[in-house]
């Protein structure tokens, strides 16, 4: 029998129930490959089907389980690890892959002269720190044990503008579990979104679509983080949404099929939201998309089976419509 490849995830906070793009790879390459985890730190909020893992914060701990495990590639997510896993892949002779995101690949682009005024402004936020970050370590993909960075198409641009070699480019769509979420039975009619709550998704937008239409029922599945304070501002509009506290991943196909479509807000300003695993998994469950128009490249992802808006507002007269 043939040995399978032995891959060593190196990454933060699994399980993290907002970070379901890794759950769905992991879930994906299990069976085929001799796969473990590590997760560098612990969860937020975590879920509950997860894989074994290894917590470990040192990197003597991980080169010690590597030199037990021997593995035959290491992997990681995001670029903002690369200045952890291309030393590691250094110094323990092994290959390494990344996966990198949304954030961390249109952080990278050239800011017109307003936006230098407000980088230079906001030098000091954690935002800021991070994209240096990630800028200052993309080097590390064009090292010869570097196999590749697997990237949104729209993002090479932005990497090979920044020097990475063009070879070292894998352009993907997100992974999903297409099987997990198809369903042609009928669909309910409320409306939903679902996502961290964080500046860059303005679920404000989705509170103030409920406030103008009032008739139908309005579910976010919100994923921890500044829930508290989208809680405040949807009670300061009589409470037009039902926010659902974290659901585990797996059961989120039959949520879906509750609804009629699914309205995924994002801040047109940072215009840093990506290609978001709902809404593939909204299409596949029937569910109607509106997605907001912040980048030409929402369009190439949503493609037929969806629409493209460029306010909250033109959303009435979408979602009025089958």
């Amino acid at each position: 029998m043939k040995k399978k490849l032995s891959v060593m995830y190196v990454i933060r906070g699994y399980p993290q129930i907002s970070q379901t793009y890794l759950k769905t790879e992991l879930e994906a390459l299990y069976k085929d490959y001799d796969i473990t985890i590590v997760s560098r730190k612990p969860s937020d909020v975590p879920y509950k089907n997860h894989f074994p893992y290894h917590h470990l914060t040192e990197k003597d701990a991980i080169k010690e389980l590597a030199a037990q495990i021997k593995p035959d590639v290491l992997h990681t997510h995001y670029l903002n690890q690369l200045d952890f896993i291309g030393p590691l892949a250094k110094e323990l002779g092994i290959p390494f892959t990344v996966r990198s995101h949304s954030y961390d690949t249109l952080c990278l682009r050239r800011k017109n002269w307003k936006g230098r005024m407000r980088e230079i402004l906001e030098r000091n936020t954690p935002q800021f720190k991070k994209a240096a970050n990630i800028k200052a370590n993309l080097h590390w993909i064009n090292h010869e044990l570097c196999l590749g960075v697997l990237a949104f198409p729209f993002a090479r641009q932005y990497l090979e503008a920044y020097g990475v070699a063009a070879s070292k480019i894998i352009d993907c769509f997100p992974t999903i579990n297409y099987g997990l979420f198809h369903s042609e039975s009928p669909n309910g009619d409320a409306i939903m979104n679902t996502g961290a709550v964080i500046p860059k998704k303005k679920m404000e937008d989705y509170i103030k679509l409920a406030t103008l239409i009032t008739e139908k029922q309005f579910n976010l599945y919100a994923l921890g983080y500044r829930v508290d304070k989208l809680k405040l501002v949807n009670e300061s509009k009589g409470n037009p949404v039902q926010i659902t506290l974290p659901i585990e991943p797996n059961e989120m196909s039959t949520q879906y099929k509750k609804h009629h479509w699914l309205v995924y807000t994002a801040d047109f300003e940072l215009a840093t939201v990506g290609w978001p695993m709902a809404v593939a998994e909204a299409q596949a469950a029937g569910v109607g998309v509106c997605v907001p128009n912040i980048r030409q490249d929402m369009k190439e992802y949503v493609g037929e089976a969806g629409y493209i808006y460029d306010s909250i507002e033109e959303v009435v007269d979408i979602i009025k419509k089958p």
